[in-house]
């Protein structure tokens, strides 16, 4: 598999594809039951706040191959969104992978300081223009780079309609449920998995042929 670029990349695209929702599934699943980085929280659930800080980091990794294999899948009948989508996604995991440290800084303050002075620093951090302008909102260009690809995929008959639908309600879920316990907001990656896991399939199950032309047959159109 090694010397075939084209079977390793395929491959790897593919397990990607059902790798990223698994983890953010687990990720949400370890969260410390709290919405918020609240010190007295992290500080009574340590190991939580580190394997599920751990966990949304390897997630955001696996985006990597994601996004750049769904970019792969449209680069004949679609460039220009698989480019588009390409590098927002990428810009916007770049981003992404820089929050998920802010747990370990956060659990470090709730167990060196106290909950008053940890809460301000947390705060202090927020406002900060480098942080919101430079880290925190341009982690959201992810999902504009996912929704981008997705919808090039859905136009060029790649994939179904349902998919694009399932990742939006897999993507909208945590925020309409972050004041819920973690299990509820684990719920979101269900619809992930459904979603990026059908693509997923189509990839493992295509031939490196297939996989080399972008997968240019489309899906059966309907009667």
């Amino acid at each position: 598999m090694l010397k075939n670029p084209d079977s390793f990349r395929r491959i790897i695209a593919g397990v990607a594809l059902l790798a990223w929702p698994v983890l953010e599934f687990l990720a949400f699943l370890t969260s410390p039951p709290s919405p918020t980085h609240d010190p007295a929280v992290f500080r009574e659930h340590p190991d939580l706040v580190q394997v599920s800080g751990l966990l949304f980091l390897w997630a955001a990794l696996s985006l990597i191959p994601v996004v750049l294999g769904l970019a792969h899948l449209l680069r004949h009948r679609a460039p220009v969104a698989g480019n588009v989508g390409a590098a927002l996604g990428l810009l916007g995991v770049g981003h992404a992978l820089t929050l998920f440290t802010t747990d370990f800084y956060d659990l470090a303050l709730a167990q060196t300081l106290p909950d008053a002075q940890a809460e301000a620093v947390t705060v202090r951090t927020g406002e900060l223009w480098g942080f919101l302008y430079g880290m925190l909102l341009p982690g959201f260009l992810t999902h504009i780079g996912l929704f981008t690809l997705l919808i090039g995929l859905v136009t060029v008959r790649i994939a179904p309609w349902w998919v694009l639908v399932t990742a939006l309600a897999g993507t909208v879920a945590p925020f309409v449920t972050q004041e819920q316990s973690p299990a509820v907001q684990s719920a979101g990656a269900v619809f992930h998995l459904v979603a990026y896991g059908w693509i997923a399939l189509r990839v493992l199950r295509s031939s490196d042929a297939e996989w080399r032309t972008g997968l240019k047959v489309p899906l059966p159109s309907p009667e």
